[in-house]
């Protein structure tokens, strides 16, 4: 770490928050006191900052969201309901029109009705956040950027500020007035110091970040022609078959089994075709909260499970309120469809943002032959993945202790504003020796579709089948060929 003189640190710092954060990531940032009366109305007489809150006062009525200021009416929203601010303000007519999420909807709302909100969601009361997830600002494509960080790894950082247009060349923040810095793909001991004093792992919500944005040499999805998630553990070599015995014969229409370590394909069954994932798809949801989010935060739910007929839900309920980590375990045990949509409505502010961070998370980790279009894995046109690309996802996400423990856990009791205990649906765990995670699925497109994922002196293997009638029995005939006819060097 380079020393530079406080005084020159905090006329930086003091600079470039008050050019590049919104007022409360401002505040935040500078541990400032209460916003004045007069400041609040100043405000007002500027468009809202994207990534804050507001809350909608329309006299007693409700406030109509348009699909353009002088569009289509899409839906009306009563008062005292919250939005989440977009970049994207018009004045037409007599009125100043801003463009919002609310309750996953993407649309148009006359801001003269709305006013900031930074109380936190009023069913979350005083536990909600002030600091909201992801990123404070709009990113460049190119250039310094400063931002408030909602909580999570460096890889979170790397995809939420890809999926903002900023293909992140490094990281910088300061601490104790000395600069850490953070450059992706660079060797391990030029990011040192940062490792050591993050742990390598969470930077916690309400960090301040300097992010360098653009002027790699190579995208961060084409640094190779092998997928960064299919790098091999350092030093790992890949195992050595022992026999010629071939593997057991499955019926489903297609299937892979991946060493761990090395990132070796040991079986593979039509393995790079995109197929219907249905509920496999919740790995990528799960990575990207984990990665992109502060786990503990306290989440509003605007979601109501018993509206998803047909669905596996956790239980949520409108004005519900749970830590993020909850109901990242009501969505891996219990699958709940209506978790993975409240994670991707708190984390991105709507459902169409969240999907661009995963699709973001696969061209990052160079997994070509997959496409996501929603949270859950409900069929969806253009909703496909690949048994590979599926294999290397988890692969990657067991590496997170959080997706670890969450996949391998047989229960889960989450205490908020009720209490709900959840069991894992994944039999394999009970079913298969050294069993550890990870995701079953089944729509009508998809079929049964299943990750699974076991452990065997020391050894982790994948297999995913995709359409298969018979998974669990599958998945362990296929592991059992693995592990009894390799050995790891």
């Amino acid at each position: 770490m380079t020393r530079l003189p406080r005084f020159f640190l905090s006329l930086l710092f003091i600079a470039a928050l008050a050019s590049a954060l919104p007022a409360p990531a401002l505040a935040a940032a500078l541990d400032a006191g209460p916003r004045t009366t007069r400041v609040a109305e100043a405000i007002r007489e500027q468009p809202l900052a994207p990534g804050t809150t507001a809350i909608i006062r329309a006299d007693g009525d409700c406030l109509r969201l348009r699909d353009a200021p002088d569009g289509e009416r899409l839906d009306c929203f009563a008062e005292g309901s919250l939005v989440q601010i977009l970049e994207g303000a018009q004045v037409i007519g007599d009125y100043r029109w801003q463009l919002v999420s609310v309750q996953g909807q993407v649309g148009w709302m006359a801001d003269e009705f709305l006013e900031p909100y930074t109380a936190g969601a009023p069913t979350c009361g005083a536990q909600a956040s002030t600091i909201r997830a992801g990123l404070s600002a709009p990113l460049p494509a190119a250039g310094v950027s400063l931002q408030q960080w909602g909580g999570g790894t460096i890889n979170g950082i790397l995809t939420t500020g890809l999926a903002g247009g900023c293909d992140v060349a490094s990281v910088f923040t300061v601490v104790s007035g000395q600069f850490l810095g953070y450059k992706p793909d660079a060797p391990a001991f030029v990011n040192r110091p940062w490792l050591d004093h993050f742990g390598g792992e969470q930077v916690p919500a309400g960090t301040v970040l300097i992010l360098l944005c653009g002027g790699r040499t190579q995208t961060i999805a084409a640094t190779s022609s092998v997928p960064i998630a299919a790098a091999p553990f350092a030093g790992a070599a890949a195992p050595v078959a022992t026999s010629s015995l071939p593997a057991p014969e499955v019926d489903a229409i297609a299937a892979v089994v991946i060493d761990e370590a090395s990132g070796e394909v040991l079986y593979d069954k039509s393995a790079h075709e995109p197929l219907a994932p249905a509920s496999l798809t919740k790995i990528a949801t799960a990575i990207l909260a984990i990665e992109g989010a502060d786990l503990a935060s306290w989440v509003a739910s605007d979601v109501d499970g018993g509206k998803m007929v047909g669905s596996s839900i956790m239980g949520l309920k409108v004005g519900d309120c749970f830590q993020l980590r909850d109901l990242v375990r009501g969505m891996m045990l219990k699958s709940g469809n209506d978790a993975a949509l409240a994670i991707g409505r708190y984390q991105a502010g709507s459902d169409d943002a969240f999907v661009h961070q995963m699709n973001t998370l696969l061209t990052r980790l160079g997994l070509s032959e997959s496409h996501f279009a929603n949270p859950h894995g409900l069929d969806a046109d253009g909703h496909v993945a690949s048994a590979y690309d599926l294999a290397l996802l988890a692969r990657y996400g067991m590496q997170l202790p959080e997706f670890l423990e969450t996949v391998s856990s047989s229960s889960w009791t989450a205490r908020g504003n009720r209490t709900l205990t959840m069991y894992n649906i994944n039999g394999f765990l009970a079913a298969y020796n050294g069993a550890d995670g990870v995701k079953t699925g089944f729509t009508d497109d998809a079929g049964r579709t299943f990750v699974g994922s076991a452990t065997r002196d020391g050894h982790r293997l994948y297999v995913v089948l995709m359409d298969a009638g018979n998974r669990y029995s599958e998945a362990g005939a296929l592991l059992d060929w693995a592990f009894d006819n390799h050995t790891w060097p």
